[in-house]
């Protein structure tokens, strides 16, 4: 199998342990197959799939050209992507943010300069905590009552994706904030 990347940042460690532990008040490890591990929860900015060696080299290369100050998020409440009764992602969301929006485009046109890009889907930043319908069973995240919760961005990442492992994601380069 060809080896997968994508461009993330990582949810630092306290909240994504405490979405853990509230996704615990809720029914997905009988409704979901896959339930990401706190080391594994992040916002993708941009999936890439596999690329040749070369090609993430000069992927790094031009990620580093983005000029971008520190900014904030903050969690928001839990939503899904798909059906309501059978979501195929369920996800904390975050605040709307026009400086993750423009980070996000950024990348992507810095990406543009070195591969092909065909995934122009809307982004929706999000911090996926149960994927992959897999039940005959109601879901109940009713009880799910995470409060808001605000982090610091000041780097965002270049992941590995190794399927059988845990965690699965493996930082292998990070660019750090500059100023405009």
């Amino acid at each position: 199998m060809k080896q997968h990347y994508f461009i993330g940042i990582k949810v630092p460690m306290h909240i994504a342990k405490a979405i853990v532990k509230e996704r615990e008040n809720t029914n997905v490890h009988k409704t979901h197959k896959t339930l990401p591990v706190a080391e594994d929860m992040h916002i993708t900015l941009f999936y890439l799939g596999h690329v040749e060696q070369s090609i993430l080299s000069s992927i790094m290369q031009c990620l580093r050209n983005i000029k971008w100050e520190k900014f904030e998020l903050t969690t928001n409440e839990l939503a899904h992507f798909g059906n309501e009764q059978t979501p195929r992602v369920i996800y904390t969301a975050v605040e709307n943010s026009h400086f993750l929006h423009a980070l996000q485009h950024d990348v992507v046109r810095q990406l543009s300069k070195v591969i092909e890009i065909t995934n122009t889907k809307d982004f929706h930043a999000h911090i996926t905590i149960a994927k992959k319908w897999a039940a005959v069973d109601e879901l109940h995240i009713k009880d799910f009552q995470l409060p808001k919760m605000s982090f610091d961005v000041s780097h965002f990442s270049i992941f590995q994706i190794n399927n059988n492992q845990s965690p699965r994601y493996e930082e292998i380069d990070c660019i750090q904030s500059r100023r405009v």
